[in-house]
């Protein structure tokens, strides 16, 4: 019997994040865990890079961090992950939306990794799932999606097959139980973590799909890759009873199962949240008037970008200029921080809330600006417009 694991590890700053707080990370994670896949060539992991981290770690002067990452996948030890490239919560913005930001990461971590980014499965920011979500994931030409566990509807869960859409879209679940407490150094020895791994005590073959921020390793847990990740990938490949993949492997190696419709949800989704019909509770909590009215306020905001782009083509190249400004913000804006930090389960942090709204807010403005002359009625509903955008963000700054 052997249990086929993989981690996938997902990777990932706010735009608006400061340069100190990269170079932190980028010392204290992204480069030792480079340093230790490299230095082990029989370990690999799935790993999803959303386009606005590659683009900071290029501003910021970390190539070497790039490289490192595109010459691990061309050795197969990364396995590449597609998403939306400034993370927002998919579920919560439109359809249009959504293909938007997946299209944006596509051609960012292509640009920055070459041909070896290769996404073949997807990874949605914060594991956040809707039926639209997948229906799109599935437009573009993606094999398989991964999803919290709470979202699987099977009797049983998923381990010995790969259940499907019908569609044709693969769903992969992650255990939740040993991820969090990967997560939260609950499991911080090999002797645990393969012991973990052995829960079913069955004869047959199973696999279980690992995935937790790849901060977690050295910058959340100062000691987990020295402690954890290194000793593992030095035994794993020494022992018959677990084999180290990435998910596509995984899916290559267990049988299609039963198709299945999962449950709205994140990998921040508690069964409480299910039962009162809060699939998104960090994110979109009817209970929270921050989020309700940031919510409100970005859809203002891309009503505002879409009315603007109708006049796109009889604006000057200085409009232009202006309204593909306004389209770059908006785009950077929607980015999940700003909603997470608003809500109290317990992080919260003005700061963080106040520099997501700008960033849509300045979006806003200059959508007006971009506007040609000879249109003043639509310069005064896009006014009426910011009214009531003016009223949603005096409701968010009260509500601080």
């Amino acid at each position: 019997m052997v249990v086929y694991f993989a981690f996938l590890f997902h990777i990932y700053q706010p735009p608006v994040q400061i340069p100190q707080v990269v170079k932190q990370i980028v010392n204290e994670s992204y480069r030792p865990i480079i340093d230790a896949l490299r230095t082990h060539q029989e370990a690999k992991i799935s790993l999803n890079i959303n386009g606005t981290l590659t683009e900071q770690l290029n501003d910021f002067g970390y190539n070497n961090i790039i490289e490192g990452i595109a010459t691990l996948a061309s050795r197969n030890q990364i396995e590449f992950t597609g998403s939306g490239k400034f993370h927002p919560i998919l579920p919560l913005i439109p359809e249009p939306e959504i293909e938007r930001q997946i299209l944006l990461n596509e051609e960012t971590n292509k640009m920055f990794f070459g041909n070896v980014y290769k996404p073949v499965g997807f990874f949605p920011p914060e594991m956040a799932i809707s039926e639209r979500v997948i229906s799109v994931v599935r437009k573009l030409g993606y094999d398989w999606i991964i999803m919290s566990g709470i979202a699987n509807t099977l009797p049983e869960f998923p381990t010995t097959t790969i259940s499907q859409h019908q569609n044709g879209l693969k769903f992969i679940f992650r255990d939740d139980y040993i991820s969090i407490d990967c997560a939260f150094d609950k499991v911080n020895t090999v002797d645990t973590f393969i012991e973990r791994l052995h829960y079913r005590h069955t004869s047959e073959d199973y696999y279980v799909v690992l995935a937790m921020d790849g901060e977690t390793f050295g910058h959340h847990v100062k000691h987990a890759i020295k402690d954890f990740l290194i000793p593992l990938f030095n035994e794993a490949p020494h022992r018959d009873d677990i084999q180290m993949c990435t998910v596509s492997e995984i899916i290559k190696k267990f049988p299609v199962g039963i198709t299945q419709n999962p449950r709205d949800s994140s990998w921040s989704t508690m069964p409480y949240d299910l039962a009162h019909d809060v699939p998104f509770p960090l994110w979109s909590d009817p209970n929270n008037e921050i989020h309700i009215e940031q919510h409100r306020f970005f859809m203002y905001a891309l009503t505002l970008i879409h009315l603007a782009y109708k006049y796109r083509e009889g604006m000057d190249d200085q409009k232009k200029s202006i309204y593909d400004n306004a389209r770059n913000l908006l785009d950077r804006g929607i980015h999940s921080c700003q909603q997470w930090w608003a809500s109290k389960r317990p992080w919260y942090s003005t700061d963080m809330i106040l520099r997501g709204l700008n960033e849509v807010l300045m979006a806003s403005v200059n959508a007006k600006r971009s506007l040609p002359d000879n249109i003043p009625e639509i310069k005064d509903a896009m006014e009426l417009i910011m009214e009531d955008m003016l009223k949603s963000q005096n409701k968010i700054i009260l509500h601080l």
